[in-house]
């Protein structure tokens, strides 16, 4: 939510105006999906290329700053191994 807030759609607008693919599509180079909640609210909206996170994305530099990350090394994406009780007790924003 705060994502969509903050701007995901102008974000998603843009990526989609710049490559041609529309959400959901995908072709040789780009898979251009909405992703989960990547629980980085505070650095929202936030924008995943390979497994690595763009922060606080905007339209202005958003194709710029993809460039870039698709640059760095593939992170592998996993399931955090927390409990539910490490969750709740870090919960610093209150909403879990």
């Amino acid at each position: 939510m705060t994502c969509g807030v903050m701007g995901a759609g102008k974000i998603m607008r843009k990526i989609e105006a710049e490559t041609g693919l529309k959400q959901g599509e995908k072709n040789d180079e780009i898979d251009l999906a909405y992703c989960t909640c990547t629980g980085n609210c505070h650095v929202a909206p936030s924008v995943m290329v390979n497994g690595n996170f763009i922060h606080e994305a905007n339209p202005d530099t958003i194709m710029e700053k993809i460039e870039e990350t698709a640059k760095e090394p593939k992170q592998e994406t996993t399931i955090s191994d927390a409990t539910i009780d490490e969750i709740l007790a870090n919960d610093f924003l209150n909403d879990v």
